[in-house]
């Protein structure tokens, strides 16, 4: 599974924003994974603390990141016609700036 969102080069996204990101299923070479036939997203603004599902709209998750700096967690799930199934989450996937060219490093030791 692979996440696509436009970042900036500080991977930070704006804040307060509808935020789309693209999500695709590939599946490994020499699987007998077939074509997704559902996918299913939800994000975290907390660090994976709680989760909340999100608009999906083809293969975008579309976010509403908050209107404070932070940082954005990402969580998909994908089944197969088959049944095969992939779950994928990443903590702090991207960060979340009010005006993403402000941040000056990206780095989440430094928050």
């Amino acid at each position: 599974m692979r996440f696509a969102p436009d970042l900036d080069h500080l991977n930070t996204a704006p804040a307060g924003v509808t935020f789309a990101v693209p999500v695709t299923v590939q599946p490994q070479p020499g699987s007998k994974a077939t074509r997704s036939r559902e996918l299913k997203g939800e994000v975290s603004y907390d660090d994976g603390a709680t989760w909340t599902p999100p608009t999906l709209h083809r293969s975008q998750v579309i976010l509403r990141h908050p209107p404070n700096e932070g940082f954005a967690s990402l969580r998909a799930a994908s089944t197969d016609a088959t049944g095969n199934t992939v779950e994928q989450t990443m903590i702090r996937a991207h960060c979340i700036a009010p005006r993403a060219h402000d941040v000056q490093h990206a780095d989440p030791s430094t928050r």
